[in-house]
């Protein structure tokens, strides 16, 4: 499982640790650029989507409106068992994604909305997998 988030402020990028990684593991944190690839792309279900971008930029679209972020750096096993990137949304507040099922499937948490909100990939116009997303 590979997990997407964001941390969030209303004026600006906010810097939160998230766990003390042993010295040895300093090198797993990495940025978007470089190990966001697995989450980016189009993902859908339930007349939702989220798009994310190469640069990390992402929005989610809901049937009451639209939430913009932006990832910033991605952290991995072994300090935790999901894969993390976190970065901001503008006015506040955090997101969090994790990919399961190999890629296939992502579930989007955001403050003061979604809770694991289950998302599927889209490949060719369709899911890479339906049940990842209840679709």
């Amino acid at each position: 499982m590979k997990t997407l988030g964001i941390v969030a402020a209303a004026a600006g990028i906010v810097c939160a640790s998230v766990a003390q990684a042993d010295p040895g593991q300093a090198d797993l944190s990495k940025p978007f650029s470089m190990a966001g690839g697995p989450f980016v792309g189009q993902w859908g279900a339930h007349g939702e989507s989220l798009t994310i971008n190469g640069d990390g930029s992402a929005v989610e679209t809901t049937r009451s409106g639209t939430v913009n972020m932006r990832f910033t750096f991605v952290q991995g096993p072994p300090s935790q068992p999901d894969t993390t990137a976190y970065g901001n949304i503008p006015g506040g507040g955090y997101a969090t994604a994790t990919l399961v099922d190999g890629g296939r499937g992502l579930t989007l948490s955001v403050a003061g909305g979604d809770q694991g909100f289950p998302f599927c990939k889209r490949v060719d116009g369709g899911y890479a997998n339906s049940a990842d997303c209840g679709a």
